[in-house]
């Protein structure tokens, strides 16, 4: 099971979050686009720090995709490093799917709780990857127990 199903629901379970990222950051942005408060005659994209809120979003969404990618290399190529790698891709992916759309409920405010804008259906949809077995804890100590030179399992 361990090297059979194990990497490739990781990988598919960090494609997921990957996923939820992408929308929500295209969704955050698009939202911020065309949402105006006309007492200022501005967009919220007008604002320097939603569009940081963006970027940040965006920037984390493809470093976390770029790991996803290392990771199925390191699994098609059968590398030493590809249980690590497929560990450290869906604990990664989990965590900074939490971050980016707690960015986005930002990004949206109020109307993040809309069904209309998506934000939130994405946003309950991130908690599930952490604790999801291997949870994120269990996936650390993994990774943790490789870092320090000891046996995996």
């Amino acid at each position: 099971m361990m090297g059979t199903v194990l990497p490739y629901f990781n990988l598919m379970s960090a494609a997921y979050s990957v996923g939820l990222m992408e929308a929500a950051t295209t969704r955050a942005a698009g939202h911020a686009a065309a949402t105006r408060y006309a007492h200022v005659d501005a967009t919220l994209a007008d604002m320097p720090t939603v569009r940081a809120y963006v970027a940040r979003m965006r920037v984390r969404t493809d470093m976390t995709r770029a790991l996803l990618v290392e990771a199925v290399d390191a699994v098609e190529g059968a590398r030493e490093d590809a249980m690590l790698r497929v560990l450290e891709c869906k604990a990664a992916a989990g965590e900074t799917a939490l971050d980016v759309l707690q960015t986005a409920m930002r990004v949206c405010g109020g109307a993040a709780f809309r069904k209309g804008v998506g934000v939130e259906r994405y946003f309950r949809d991130a908690q599930a990857a952490s604790v999801m077995a291997p949870t994120t804890d269990q996936l650390y100590d993994f990774i943790g127990k490789a870092a320090c030179g000891l046996p995996l399992f």
